[in-house]
């Protein structure tokens, strides 16, 4: 039998992450930025949650997005950094909502708005031209579903994107019809 010795753990030693031996760039596989819901259980909260503990909660997990199922378990929409933000609580508020009234299931984004790509689409792509994609629909967080066997396979989050690759990463959103004609010169 092998006689292993322990050592102590010195002060100069550090965690490391995944992350920390990636030599990811935007031209690697799509893949390799997918939160792949086959091997990673996906971050999950109910509709009925307050937004201030679901922003705690995505605050102390680090997390962008996390998946929204009801009572029954039936996944009914996406909760975002962006949904759960100041601004948007603020604009709820000033909309009569109290504050601590404030639900997940109120800022949440539905299922029916949602927008995806096929697995099948984004695994012969890299993540250049998915983050390309999602720039022109405005879309910051893409789910990624396999369409063979209708599952919601992973997400794809361009804040993450932009943390994996040590870079800032813009998507703004598409803006609405109003947004555009506020933006325009009138024609005489």
């Amino acid at each position: 039998m092998k006689n292993l010795d322990f050592l102590r753990l010195q002060d100069f030693d550090k965690l490391v992450f995944p992350d920390d031996f990636s030599d990811l760039s935007l031209d690697s596989p799509a893949l390799s930025f997918v939160s792949d819901f086959k091997s990673h259980h996906p971050s999950l909260l109910t509709p009925s949650v307050s937004a201030l503990d679901a922003a705690q909660v995505m605050r102390a997990g680090h997390l962008s997005a996390v998946l929204v199922l009801d009572s029954e378990g039936v996944f009914t929409g996406l909760l975002t950094s962006e949904d759960i933000s100041y601004q948007r609580v603020m604009q709820c508020v000033a909309a009569g909502v109290a504050r601590q009234e404030l639900t997940v299931g109120d800022l949440m984004r539905p299922r029916s708005e949602l927008k995806m790509l096929s697995y099948q689409q984004v695994e012969k792509s890299t993540i250049r031209e998915v983050l390309e994609a999602m720039r022109r629909s405005g879309q910051r967080e893409c789910l990624v579903v396999d369409l063979h066997n209708h599952h919601v396979r992973g997400l794809i989050s361009a804040s993450e994107v932009g943390t994996r690759l040590h870079a800032e990463i813009n998507i703004d959103t598409a803006p609405s019809f109003a947004e555009l004609l506020r933006t325009m010169t009138p024609v005489h």
